[in-house]
């Protein structure tokens, strides 16, 4: 399935792993999901700090769908769809700052963070062609990582249609908030702080 040219790619990124990362793979019934088993094995055989644990109780919206996680922690982030195209670095560069526990927030909005006391729900709607997606998806599993509060689902619109009509997406990147407060387009750390914020006020 990875041509050789991004296995070397994988091998080189996945030099910079410090703790070792499970990818939850819970199945739903779609033709897609033997593909992206396989393509997860293929990611997973790239390092000796990744493994892939097929679960049944993984608590998402809807399968197929991905959790990326450390040592035993959920982080809340998860990736409904298959990883590839214009998604396939983003959820690379997920799995390093899983990792490395390192993302990318302002020390200013780590600390407005730890004054929620609220569960959010954050859905990011997308398609694997979008090249804002990619951006926004990293930024808010970056909130994801920095609050045990938060929880940040990316949606493959393509696959998952019918979420897509529900929730209204004509554009992408779309973010629901907390079913109250609606993004549209890559906006910075700030706005996405603020729609955060007033999603629990």
């Amino acid at each position: 399935m990875l041509s050789e040219e991004v296995k070397a790619f994988l091998n080189k990124r996945f030099d910079n792993l410090i703790d070792p990362v499970t990818l939850v793979f819970r199945k739903g019934k779609k033709e897609i999901d033997t593909d992206i088993e396989r393509l997860l094995i293929e990611i997973s055989n790239a390092s000796s700090k990744i493994s892939i644990n097929i679960q049944e109780d993984l608590e998402c919206i809807d399968l197929p769908c991905i959790s990326i996680e450390s040592n035993g922690k959920d982080f809340g982030i998860r990736f409904m769809g298959k990883p590839d195209k214009g998604e396939f670095k983003t959820f690379i560069d997920t799995i390093v700052m899983v990792s490395r526990k390192e993302y990318d927030l302002s020390e200013r909005t780590e600390e407005l963070l730890k004054q929620l006391d609220q569960q959010v729900d954050i859905k990011v709607f997308i398609t694997n062609s979008c090249g804002w997606c990619p951006p926004a998806v990293l930024k808010t599993y970056s909130f994801a990582m920095a609050s045990d509060f938060i929880k940040a689902t990316a949606i493959d619109c393509y696959i998952f249609s019918d979420l897509a009509v529900k929730y209204n997406v004509a554009t992408v990147p779309k973010i629901v908030i907390n079913e109250k407060v609606e993004q549209i387009g890559l906006k910075d750390e700030n706005q996405l702080l603020g729609n955060i914020l007033a999603s629990v006020s």
